[in-house]
């Protein structure tokens, strides 16, 4: 708990980031992005350093750094498939698989597919991995591929409504689809979020979240979330302009606040790419200016629109129940390491993982 909110952080990774994994020159560049907004976008002294940043980073280190180090209470993490750019599509299914079983009160999962990969692919694939983790909650999918540079719609009724149609019968509650921002020089038009109208149009009973959203099309956003009940502003790496352009997020969410409300926004950050402590303390000390409540037509934020934000949103979409989940950690081995000990620093447990690993390489 932080402040006596829950805290549940929906997108959370434990990235295999080392060399090794790069399948394309494209792979190397989305890590040299990742590498610069991990540098450029956290206060200054929150970060690993170069060898402890490329490199594949555990499940066990993404737990202490969501669970000890930061206030987090539930976090969901992804498999991702971006298989163009990494051997591993960059968060491989097994540790999917890994965090889930090892720390079941503690974190949900997203399967994911590629929809580049063809239909059949898709709902084999999906089929597999829900015998493998059936209870997962949610789908993660990317919009487009590189080498060659392909891409998909959410509202293709020959190949996305199909796999949609199958998602919901495994009864998974959302879908998340990266938008807004393009993985390095390719095509922008995949990363529009005009596509999502049709999907959620189509079926209401699933959940849609924009990740990313704001980072673009922020307009085109805004309008989403106020039109249709079951899409959501997911803020990943979006809550980091607190830090790097604050003023540029305090528009972004006025916009979404106007337009959306506080019940279809959503905290996230994607740790542990960043880490989630400092923005958590970022937004509790976070206020919209007068000039921005009058000129965006918008009231300050309440304690209950940043619980909302922060947690509430996000389990409602996943249907958890907040005080049985909290009751299952009440006294779980994350908690009596704080109760016990002081906040490590941010990324120190990582440190001391990847420092063990190379003295063990160098033994």
């Amino acid at each position: 708990m932080f402040d006596d909110w829950f805290i549940l952080n929906p997108v959370a990774h434990a990235y295999n980031l080392a060399p090794s994994n790069y399948r394309t020159k494209q792979g190397t560049d989305v890590a040299d992005l990742l590498r610069a907004l991990h540098m450029g976008w956290q206060p200054s002294g929150v970060n690993m350093t170069e060898e402890e940043f490329f490199s594949d980073w555990s499940v066990d280190a993404m737990a202490e750094t969501l669970f000890v180090e930061s206030d987090v209470d539930i976090a969901v993490t992804h498999t991702l498939r971006l298989d163009s750019y990494f051997y591993d599509g960059l968060c491989a299914r097994a540790k999917t698989v890994e965090a889930v079983n090892k720390y079941p009160d503690r974190f949900r999962a997203y399967v994911g597919v590629d929809p580049t990969a063809g239909l059949e692919t898709c709902l084999r694939e999906l089929d597999e991995q829900m015998a493998e983790l059936p209870q997962a909650v949610g789908l993660k999918m990317y919009p487009a591929q590189v080498a060659p540079d392909r891409s998909w719609r959410m509202d293709d009724t020959d190949l996305a409504f199909p796999l949609l149609e199958r998602a919901r019968e495994h009864g998974l509650k959302t879908v998340a689809i990266h938008k807004a921002a393009p993985l390095g020089p390719v095509p922008m038009n995949p990363y529009r979020v005009d596509d999502v109208d049709g999907a959620a149009g189509a079926f209401p009973d699933l959940n849609f979240e924009i990740i990313h959203a704001g980072l673009a099309f922020t307009t085109e956003t805004a309008w989403a979330i106020a039109r249709y009940p079951n899409v959501y502003a997911n803020l990943e790496v979006t809550m980091s302009l607190l830090f790097k352009a604050p003023k540029l997020f305090e528009s972004t969410l006025a916009e979404f606040m106007f337009w959306g409300g506080p019940a279809k926004v959503i905290f996230s950050d994607g740790s542990m790419f960043a880490h989630t402590q400092p923005l958590l303390e970022a937004f509790r000390n976070f206020q919209f200016s007068p000039e921005t409540c009058q000129g965006y037509g918008i009231e300050p934020l309440t304690k209950d629109d940043k619980a909302l934000i922060l947690g509430r949103n996000s389990a409602n979409i996943l249907g958890l129940d907040i005080d049985n989940a909290l009751a299952k950690i009440a006294n779980d081995q994350f908690v009596q390491r704080r109760r016990h000990n002081d906040r490590p620093a941010p990324y120190s447990t990582w440190k001391e993982e990847f420092a063990n690993r190379q003295e063990a390489v160098s033994a």
